[in-house]
C-alpha cells in the first residue's frame, strides 16, 4: 500500500495551491456541479476495440463553467510546486516498487494522466477555451466561438437522473451528436464543448458510437472554479494543429519515444484511423 503519509501530504499540498493560495483571486463559485461518464472506444491490439471510463466533472453557473477530470487536476496541482513534485515522485517510486515486487503494474497505471482536457466556457464573451495534449510532450490551447454548435431541437422525450429531457441534435467539427437536455435545469452548458441548448445537457453521444457522456450525478454547490495550475505550459494553438500533432503521437508514440529518450518500448501498431478523436475535422 501507498504510504498514508505521502497521500495525507499530497492532499495538503492540494488544498494550500489550490485553496487557500488562490482564494485572493476571489475565484467564481458554481451554482451546480455535475458528474459525468465519459466513455470512449478505441483500438487497444488486434483482439479488437475496447472501451474505458473517465470520470469528469462540471462546475458551472449561468456566466462561467469549466468541465475536467478530479484526477488531472489533482496531478496538476502537485506538478505545480517543488513540493508537489517531490510528493508525486514518492508515490511513482512506491508504485514502481510495489510492480517490482509483486508485478502488479496497476498503480504505476493509476499514475498515468487518463485525459488532459480542460474546457473552460464564457457566456460574456460567448467563447469556449480547451487546454489539452497536442504531441508525446506538447500541450495547447485555443479558442473557440460558440456560434461553431448549431442545434436542432426534436420531440423525443427521455428521463436521466428523474428530468425530464427534450433531444437535441448537431453536426460539429465532423461528427453527428445526439443530446439530451434539461429545460428545467436554466444552464445552457454540458460535457465537454457541448453547450448552447435551452437546459443543462445532461446525455450526449456521437453517431459513430465511439464516445458519449452520461451524467451520473448531480448537485448544488458553491465550489470555486479555479483557473489552470499549469497555464504556462501551454503553447498557444490552432485547433486543427493540436489534433494533427495528437494523431501523429497517437500512431507513432513508440517511436517517437525511443527517438526522445533512447528507450525501446517496442514497435507502434498499425495505425486505427477508424477509431478516431471527438473531432474528426482535422483530416
Amino acid at each position: 500500500m501507498i504510504n498514508r503519509s505521502i497521500i495525507l501530504l499530497g492532499v495538503v499540498l492540494f488544498m494550500a495551491t489550490g485553496c487557500f493560495a488562490r482564494k485572493k483571486q476571489d475565484c467564481p463559485r458554481a451554482d451546480i456541479k455535475v458528474g459525468y461518464n465519459y466513455h470512449e472506444k478505441f483500438m487497444r491490439s488486434a483482439d479488437g476495440p475496447d472501451e474505458r471510463v473517465v470520470p469528469m466533472l462540471l462546475l458551472a453557473n449561468s456566466r462561467q463553467s469549466k468541465f475536467f477530470s478530479r484526477d488531472t487536476e489533482y496531478k496538476d496541482s502537485l506538478e505545480a510546486t517543488p513540493g508537489g513534485r517531490a510528493v508525486r515522485k514518492k508515490i511513482l517510486d512506491e508504485a514502481v516498487r510495489h510492480a517490482l515486487e509483486t508485478g502488479d503494474q496497476s498503480r504505476v497505471s493509476g499514475y498515468a494522466y487518463k485525459t488532459y482536457t480542460y474546457v473552460y466556457k464564457d457566456y460574456a464573451k460567448a467563447q469556449t477555451t480547451v487546454y489539452d495534449q497536442a504531441g508525446l510532450m506538447e500541450r495547447g490551447v485555443y479558442d473557440e466561438p460558440f456560434s461553431e454548435i448549431e442545434w436542432m431541437i426534436g420531440d423525443s422525450i427521455k428521463t436521466v437522473l428523474g428530468y425530464e429531457c427534450t433531444i437535441a441534435t448537431a453536426d460539429y467539427h465532423g461528427r453527428k451528436w445526439t443530446a439530451w437536455f434539461a429545460p428545467e435545469i436554466p444552464i445552457q452548458d454540458g460535457p465537454w464543448k457541448l453547450q448552447g441548448l435551452p437546459g443543462l445537457i445532461l446525455e450526449a453521444a456521437e453517431s459513430g458510437g465511439q464516445h458519449r457522456f452520461v451524467a451520473d450525478g448531480i448537485e448544488q454547490t458553491s465550489q470555486p472554479i479555479y483557473p489552470m495550475f499549469r497555464r504556462k505550459g501551454y503553447d498557444r494553438m490552432g485547433r486543427i494543429d493540436m489534433l494533427k500533432g495528437l494523431r501523429n503521437y497517437r500512431d507513432n508514440g513508440l517511436s517517437m519515444a525511443k527517438a526522445s529518450t533512447g528507450l525501446d518500448l517496442g514497435s507502434d501498431a498499425p495505425p486505427q484511423p477508424e477509431y478516431d478523436f471527438l473531432e474528426t475535422d482535422y483530416r
